[in-house]
């Protein structure tokens, strides 16, 4: 694991083990290919995209807070964006691609068990310090079709509210579930 330098940085480790309990409910894509909780008062929608490469997906997001601030779940079942055919090489290219192309602090990278399978996550946040900023952390794992992937993503604001908005959206993330079909 990797240390934090800030003692107001939580890691995801922090966010998993931070006491928290909310009412949630199950959902699932249409075609039963995969399952995962979201609490309960939040809204879904199965997502249609334009890209070849995303095959399936669904998001949920939050009412939004007093200052109109949202938190959002996202699993979408994508082929490989860099053409890999395992868990570790798809992950490594989407450092390559946080390294390149990304905005923001990374926190963290690594390979996680919290989802009770194997899984490689990145944690990033928005460096500007603006209040109600992105703080991400997302998932990578295997499907059963090789070179087919999973990317479960959780985004908190960072608000007040931030270490109980991202343990919230950590522990839904842990519900998820791939049914194993094609």
């Amino acid at each position: 694991m990797t240390a934090s330098c800030s003692n107001r940085q939580y890691t995801l480790d922090n966010y998993a083990n931070y006491p928290v309990k909310i009412a949630k409910q199950k959902i699932e894509y249409p075609n039963g290919d995969f399952s995962f909780s979201i609490p309960i008062n939040w809204e879904w929608k199965v997502e249609n995209y334009e890209y070849e490469n995303i095959l399936s997906g669904i998001d949920a997001s939050s009412k939004p807070d007093k200052d109109g601030f949202v938190d959002l779940l996202s699993v979408q079942k994508i082929k490989s964006f860099g053409n890999k055919t395992d868990l570790k090489s798809e992950f490594e290219y989407y450092i390559e691609l946080l390294e390149t192309n990304w905005d923001a602090e990374v926190v963290e990278t690594g390979k996680t068990d919290l989802l009770n399978q194997e899984a490689y996550f990145l944690h990033t946040k928005s460096d500007t310090g603006t209040y109600g900023e992105i703080e991400t952390i997302s998932f990578v794992v295997e499907s059963e079709t090789k070179g087919v992937f999973y990317n479960l993503t959780a985004s908190a604001s960072q608000t007040d509210d931030l270490k109980k908005n991202m343990a919230i959206l950590i522990q839904c993330l842990k519900k998820f579930k791939s049914n194993n079909s094609g």
